[in-house]
Parts: structure tokens; sequence; C-alpha cells
């Protein structure tokens, strides 16, 4: 969601007010030395270039090349241009003519070091950086671009160094404060971060774009909360932006803020209606609230939209899956396993999948595949264990839920499986000492009762069992196993008529299941 920050940290030096000090000296200079009339195509292409007309400013600096007096200039403005134009291998060749002609240009400097950096020569970026500065030691554009290449080159206490001149001047910008807050969060000097926020939320507005670096740095630097704050203050004080109330949502997500989260995904929506992405969060949202049929609703619009997307596919597909929609969740979830085969949590939940369909060969070998790669995985014992129940494979399925236990005592599914294994191997003591553990430590599980109740009912034990069915019915009331268990016995101890209306009410619950896995779930889509 939030990734790591760019290397480079500064904006394009033409966006930054710096350039546009650059353009008003390089036109007084002109004006100063050769009158109005002789500056007049450098003043005209100065004027092009503020208002992004490259080809006019190109046209009036070349006609500016004709006069010697104006050439170094010229040649600095066609060289700006071309750095403008993502043309760095020229520009380079246009600011050194500059340069050649005037060597006390100091924009043309910092330009030629900036068109270096574009091309990723880092060292002779640093010299034209170091080039300006000795020339104009108080150039705030020339220490800013210099510290900001030391810190990409991880130099931080450099930077620093480099940066105190213009420390005051870099507290009032947020390209200064996003500079310092990299080299003090790497030089693990936290109360320096900390007044850099502060100086960060006390500004009156700031740059999104700036806003979302620093932000995405305090979140490599494990400071989700304070991440957030900075999207928040920005969000707050400037023009509602898509990318700041996604990211913002993702990260009230990670920090627990369900209710901020789906706010910020609908606000992200509103920005731009086909996010796929922001329905996704909203689902993931409905889910962990337990919400599955809005999840799905989201789902299906998010899969509407970006139809190729594992994430979304894998979401889909689980939550098909809980909802007993089991066709639907196979499929997606199939397909998000062939896009992302080593994802072993859509391998895992696709072996659930096939369980679901009772296709257990194909859900063993899945399981299988992935405890290879993670043999001491509690979870996955326990799932390969109760897929071996399930092929009636008892020996093998008693090994694995025997080793799910070992690896995490504190748990219930393996437990219970196992006790599931000891009945139908008919070592009924082994099963009923294990549900009887079972019940007392979670007595609010009724499968629970229920196969203590099958397993005392085998052993004759009438009232034990028929207290433990009836404990079954009273937390599951839907239970058709305890309904035909508690049938059983009363036909056992001559309570026929009763008993025909247990295994009656059983009969009703299967076919009510039946008829539901058999429907087509009618969802409407989300406003």
């Amino acid at each position: 969601m939030m990734g790591y920050p760019d290397r480079r940290l500064s904006f394009s030096l033409w966006k930054r007010l710096g350039t546009h000090l650059l353009w008003v000296y390089l036109v007084a200079f002109a004006t100063a030395n050769f009158g109005w009339s002789q500056a007049n195509h450098l003043e005209r292409a100065l004027h092009f270039l503020s208002q992004g007309k490259l080809d006019s400013a190109s046209h009036e600096a070349r006609l500016a090349l004709a006069d010697p007096a104006t050439q170094p200039q010229a040649w600095g403005i066609l060289g700006t241009i071309l750095l403008r134009q993502g043309k760095g291998g020229e520009a380079v060749k246009d600011l050194e003519q500059a340069i050649a002609l005037n060597p006390r240009l100091v924009g043309a400097r910092i330009n030629l070091g900036e068109a270096f950096l574009s091309l990723g020569q880092t060292a002779s970026a640093e010299q034209a950086f170091k080039s300006a500065l000795r020339l104009a030691p108080d150039n705030f554009n020339a220490h800013l671009d210099l510290a900001e290449l030391q810190t990409s080159l991880h130099h931080y206490r450099q930077s620093l160094e480099t940066a105190k001149p213009i420390m005051s001047q870099l507290r009032q910008t947020d390209e200064g404060l996003v500079l310092l807050a990299t080299d003090y969060l790497a030089l693990q000097q936290n109360e320096k971060v900390k007044q850099v926020i502060e100086d960060w939320i006390a500004r009156p507005a700031s740059n999104a774009e700036l806003a979302m670096r620093f932000s995405r740095l305090l979140f490599q630097y494990k400071m989700p909360r304070e991440a957030a704050e900075i999207l928040e203050k920005t969000q707050n004080t400037g023009h509602p932006s898509y990318s700041v109330a996604l990211a913002l949502a993702n990260l009230d997500g990670l920090l627990g803020r369900l209710a901020q989260a789906e706010q910020n995904y609908q606000l992200a929506l509103r920005l731009k209606p086909d996010c796929a992405v922001c329905d996704l969060g909203i689902a993931q949202i409905a889910e962990r609230e337990k919400q599955t049929e809005k999840a799905l609703a989201y789902l299906i619009r998010a899969r509407q939209l970006d139809p190729d997307s594992p994430e979304v596919l894998f979401e889909f597909g689980k939550v098909c899956l809980e909802r007993d929609l089991v066709d639907d969740a196979f499929n997606a979830l199939q397909k998000a396993v062939a896009l992302e085969p080593h994802r072993d949590s859509y391998v895992y939940v696709l072996a659930s999948a096939y369980v679901a369909k009772a296709r257990y060969t194909e859900a063993a070998s899945l399981l299988s595949q992935l405890l290879q790669k993670h043999p001491g995985d509690p979870v996955l014992n326990y799932a390969a264990g109760a897929v071996s129940y399930l092929q009636t494979r008892y020996p093998q399925a008693q090994a694995l839920l025997k080793k799910s236990i070992a690896l995490q005592p504190h748990q219930l599914a393996a437990y219970y499986y196992l006790g599931l294994v000891y009945e139908r191997e008919r070592q009924n003591t082994e099963a009923i000492h294990l549900f009887r553990q079972l019940v007392r430590r979670y007595p609010e599980h009724a499968p629970s009762y229920v196969a203590l109740g099958t397993v005392l009912l085998r052993e004759k034990e009438y009232q034990q069992a028929q207290e433990a069915l009836n404990k079954a019915i009273l937390l599951d009331p839907d239970s058709s196993d305890a309904h035909y268990q508690l049938g059983m016995l009363l036909g056992r101890i001559g309570k026929t008529a009763e008993s025909s209306r247990e295994i009656a009410i059983a009969r009703k619950l299967e076919a009510d299941v039946r008829r539901k896995n058999e429907s087509d779930l009618h969802l409407l889509l989300p406003d």
C-alpha cells in the first residue's frame, strides 16, 4: 500500500521558487549590461518559459544567440528548456557552453547539476553544485540540491552539514522538511524528527505530492500514526486529493480505524469512481466487521473494474466461500492462484474451496505442498489432518493433528478433529475424555457437544448423551446433526414420538441447507 520513498527528494528545479528567481537574475543581468533593447529576446524567452511555452522560448533564446553579449544566458536558457523536456544529454551540452562563455552563471551550474542527475551521473552533479556554491556561498538552491544529492547517496551527516546555512529556510518549506526528516530518521535522531513533524503540522498548507512522500517515509520507519497525521493535515488544509484520501484510508485500515478508513475510501471513490482498489478496501473493512453481503457487493464491482486483479479475485473467492457460494469461490480462487502461484494464503484458501466441493484429493495435494514449505506451521498441520480425516485416512490424520497440537497447544480445531478421529477408530474412551475437556474449555462450541453426545450414545450412556445433545441444540438450534443424534437416542429409550419429531427436524434442516446452497444470492450493487 505505501511503498518506499523516492530515491530523489527534490521537485524538478523549474518547479521551485528558486528557479523563478534564476530567471529574474538572468533578466536583471542582461538588462544591466546590455540595455532593454539588447535583452528583449532574453526577456521574451524567459517570459515564454515561465508560461510553459517551450517552443516560443526556444525560438527567442536562439535569436539571442546572435548577440555575443547575450550568448551565455541564451545557451543557459536553451539548456534549461532541454532539461525541462527530459533531454538531459543535450541539456548538458548547452549548459556547459553557457558556463564556458560565462563561468559566473550560477544558475546554469545548478541546472547542469540537475541535468547530470537526470542522467544518473551523481559525481558530476555533485561537482556542479559545489562549483555553484563556490561562486555563491549563500545560494539556497545550490545548498538544497547538494544536500538532497548527498541524502540520496545515504550520506546523511554530510547532507545536514550542507544544509546548515539554509536550515531556517528549509524549515519553512515542505521540500526542506522532507529532506531534514529523511536525514534525521536515517540517523535515528527521533527528537528532531518530532520537531520536523510539528513544523509540518504548523504550516498553513502542504503540497500533496510532498505530503505523500513524507508519509511514506514515516511509514517506512514504522511510524504509521505520524504518517497518517501528515496526510490528515494535508487533507484538511488543501483541496481533496484522490491519492491522499486513498493513502490515508490504507493507513487508517492498518491502524484499525475502520470507520475513518471507509470514509476516506468513499472520498477517494467520489474523486475517482473507477477505483477498484477503493472498492476492495471497503469490502475488506466490511469483511472484518462480518458484513459479508456488503463485502461481496463491493467485490463484485471491484471485479468488474479489474477482472484480472489477483487480490480482488482472492478476496471475492474468500467471501463467496464464507457465504457458501462454493462454485463462485472456487472459480475465482483458481484464477487467483494461477496468477499468483507463490502466494501461500491464496493456495490455502483454494484448498479450503476444494474441501467445500468434497474434492479432498486435490485439497490434500495443495496442503502437502504448503507443508513442505512450512513444516512447523500448526494451522497447516491441522488443515492437512482434517482433510486426512475426511479422506478416512485416520492414522495419518491422527499424526498430523497431534503435531499441530504439539506446535500450538492452545487451540480448538485440531483437538476437535482428533476427537473425531478417535471416535471413528472406535477409541471411545479417548474420544469421550477429549470432548469433555473441550466442552469445559470452550462451553459455547456446539459441535463438541454433538460429538460428545454421539460417542456417549454409542457407549449407551443415554442420560449424559442427552444432556450433551440438548446443550448442543440450545447453542445451535439449526444443527441437523444434533437433532438427528437426539432422535436416535430418544428412539433407543422408547420415546418414539419425540424421536420422530427430532429426526423430522433434522431432515428439514438438511433440506434447507441444500436449497440455500442451490439458490443464487441476489445482491444489489453498492450506491
